[in-house]
């Protein structure tokens, strides 16, 4: 039996994505590495087998990926050492055949300033444009791992696939966690002040993505990288780089609809959002980015989950029942 290796399957992202995986690869043995023992019974309930350790048991890491069919990395997109354990063992092989890895990355790839205010010049980039994602600095966030997973899809000994997804938003249906980060940050932020806040003008720009979209994306790209895969399909590394874009948001307005919500909810005593200066816990809302998944769309994605601000009041619900745990 084809085995499928998750790594981040306790995370709001991995949990998700290995649940949409589960329903459309039946036939394929789910392995998932988990740090806490307290997590295992909710992860075998999924009918996945557990793998016990964390990210820096990096043989035990590079073991399982020598005898997995996909590889999900959806656990820290800044973890060098992590990724070249996944390699290591994707270069071990031991399957006859050559191994996928389906990688997260982020759109904290093409940020600029975090003083919350856009920038009029910010490039748009375009994953159907090769281009556009070469010309990403070395030393954005998250690059020098992706870069390490291009080198090794040109060395020929596994087939990868990079997502990058925008700002996610939703409630997940993994078996841990399932609420994201900035939303809920934003969210925290508001209650611990009193009131709801944006960084600057709160003019910045992000790009977003309902998390049931997002497992749509990993489904659609793991089922390409399966199609893909053979001796005569070699694809370019960079044409194998994906957006997960959907709509757009301006920060200020996602605090101003914060506001409302929590004010609706009796949690703050006004409706109206303030400016702060920035601050490292309000660093990705604070600055600009912004991308278009041609590349994702073009190969039948098509996202129809709620908007970001149709979801804010379920959020905060989840906020607060997570604080009085």
């Amino acid at each position: 039996m084809p085995t499928i290796f998750v790594l981040g399957i306790t995370g709001y992202i991995g949990g998700s994505v290995a649940n949409g995986l589960r329903g459309v690869f039946p036939d394929h043995e789910f392995v998932a590495l988990v740090r806490s023992q307290k997590n295992n019974f909710a992860v075998e309930a999924l009918g996945v087998k557990v793998l016990q350790g964390s990210h820096s048991d990096h043989k035990l890491i590079t073991d399982q990926a020598a005898k997995s069919d996909i590889i999900v990395n959806c656990a820290d997109a800044d973890d060098l050492e992590l990724t070249k354990a996944i390699l290591s063992g994707a270069k071990s092989t031991t399957i006859g055949k050559t191994p996928i890895l389906i990688h997260t990355s982020g759109t904290g790839l093409v940020t600029g300033e975090a003083n919350g205010s856009f920038d009029p010049n910010a490039k748009t980039y375009n994953d159907d444009d090769p281009a556009d994602i070469r010309g990403i600095s070395p030393d954005a966030p998250h690059r020098n791992v992706d870069l390490e997973i291009f080198a090794a899809d040109d060395a020929g000994y596994v087939s990868a696939y990079i997502i990058a997804p925008s700002t996610i938003y939703g409630t997940g249906d993994g078996p841990v966690n399932r609420l994201s980060q900035q939303v809920p940050g934003l969210i925290q932020a508001a209650l611990e002040n009193k009131q709801a806040v944006y960084v600057g003008e709160g003019t910045n720009v992000w790009n977003n993505v309902h998390i049931a979209d997002l497992v749509d994306l990993y489904i659609i790209v793991t089922k390409l990288a399966t199609s893909e895969l053979g001796p005569a399909a070699k694809v370019d590394s960079y044409h194998k780089f994906f957006w997960g874009s959907a709509g757009k948001h301006v920060w200020g307005d996602v605090a101003r609809e914060i506001g409302k919500a929590l004010k609706a909810k009796g949690l703050v005593e006004t409706a109206e959002a303030k400016s702060v200066p920035p601050s490292p816990a309000l660093m990705f809302m604070a600055n600009n980015s912004l991308t278009v998944a041609n590349r994702s769309f073009k190969n039948g994605w098509s996202p129809k989950g709620p908007s970001l601000v149709e979801t804010i009041p379920e959020t905060i619900d989840l906020v607060v029942a997570n604080q009085n745990k």
